[in-house]
């Protein structure tokens, strides 16, 4: 994400001066990290001049950097609308999709830039990353098997390539190159782990229990494994088997924020909301800007009948990821239990729209594949 307070701010020239002032004052708040001034002087920027293109710009930055990423997108989306050939919003715009792993919308953005650059490497990085997650691991191939010929190749390259032989089901090709990846350091622990993690991407969670059992029998020290599985048993609803892996994850390493987070939340699935939270309230303190540990926090504060505790943390969690509807339907019933009912009404409205939206994505989806045939 990139400050837009050069080329772009010379449209502010055309502007009042007290824009000019506001919109200096907010790019400096944004340099030093204060988020908070920088949003308000941007926003105040608009007031005076709704089109101003490095206002919108760098307000999108703003909320990209403080991971409201569904905010970000509609400004970035305004600014396109007043100049459509932007390259650099066009990739703040297809990233702020990728992080929250919608390759589909993120797909087009890149798959522009690639058109209109070839040869760049990020480019083809981004498009190969949406194609392969999105259902099109051997378009991913294509792209990502000329950058990685090189004895030198990218690792990231390389990773995604094996990523994408995994999700095109070429298992044998993925471990060779995982395997390949570590170069002469590599071991068959070290290549089953990333193997094992391909498969829990693509959701082949069977595949990807044999590869983390492999790495286990071969070497059950390795660093995550025991946390990996449990969070494929997780997937595959082993829940004591899930909870016996992720103990052992975190009485081998009692810093890893992503095992106490999956064993914080599996605790509240299984109904066991105390023991839950004192993981999760552990998972927060070590990585705030993750949604999902609000949610959890929330969901259990609902069922232990704390509807105060869970409306603050469930609104933390829609704000922070505006496109899970499962966070707005919480947070309904808990708005509609504190009495908020207009409130409440307001979010089971959100949860409507967003699964329209998704069906019609899903439509869309289907037409474009040929599955749904024309009239």
């Amino acid at each position: 994400m990139k400050l837009f307070a050069s080329a772009l701010a010379l449209a502010l020239f055309f502007s009042p001066d007290t824009a000019k002032q506001t919109f200096e004052s907010a790019s400096q708040a944004l340099n030093s990290g204060d988020y908070p001034t920088a949003e308000a002087g941007f926003n105040k920027v608009l007031e005076l001049d709704p089109h101003n293109v490095g206002a919108l710009a760098n307000l999108g930055v703003v909320y990209a950097k403080t991971h409201r990423y569904g905010k970000a997108i509609d400004v970035y989306q305004r600014v396109l609308r007043i100049s459509p050939q932007m390259r650099e919003i066009q990739l703040d715009l297809g990233l702020a999709y990728l992080k929250q792993e919608d390759y589909v919308h993120a797909l087009p953005y890149f798959r522009q830039l690639h058109s209109r650059s070839p040869a760049d490497h990020q480019a083809t990085m981004l498009l190969a990353t949406c194609l392969t997650f999105s259902g099109h691991p051997d378009q991913g191939l294509t792209l990502l098997k000329p950058l990685t010929e090189a004895q030198d190749a990218d690792p990231a390259a390389l990773y995604l390539l094996g990523v994408a032989y995994a999700r095109a089901g070429q298992a044998q090709q993925a471990q060779d190159v995982f395997t390949r990846l570590f170069a002469d350091s590599a071991t068959p622990a070290q290549a089953n782990f990333l193997l094992g993690h391909a498969y829990y991407d693509a959701a082949q969670f069977q595949e990807a229990e044999h590869a983390y059992q492999s790495v286990l029998q071969t070497d059950p020290s390795l660093p995550g494994a025991h946390r990996e599985l449990g969070k494929v048993y997780i997937s595959l609803q082993k829940n004591e088997d899930a909870e016996r892996q992720l103990r052992q994850a975190i009485e081998a390493d009692p810093q890893d924020a992503s095992a106490i987070y999956f064993l914080g939340a599996l605790l509240v699935q299984t109904q066991r909301y105390a023991e839950g939270l004192s993981y999760l309230e552990k998972a927060q303190s070590m990585t705030p800007d993750s949604w999902a540990t609000y949610f959890y926090m929330g969901k259990a504060h609902f069922q232990q009948h704390d509807t105060t505790a869970a409306v603050r943390l469930l609104r933390q969690a829609v704000d922070m990821n505006p496109e899970d509807a499962g966070s707005f339907y919480l947070l309904a019933r808990a708005l509609r239990s504190e009495g908020h009912v207009q409130e409440a009404d307001a979010a089971m409205q959100h949860v409507v729209q967003l699964h329209t939206s998704s069906l019609d994505a899903e439509k869309h989806a289907l037409k474009d594949a040929g599955v749904v045939g024309a009239r």
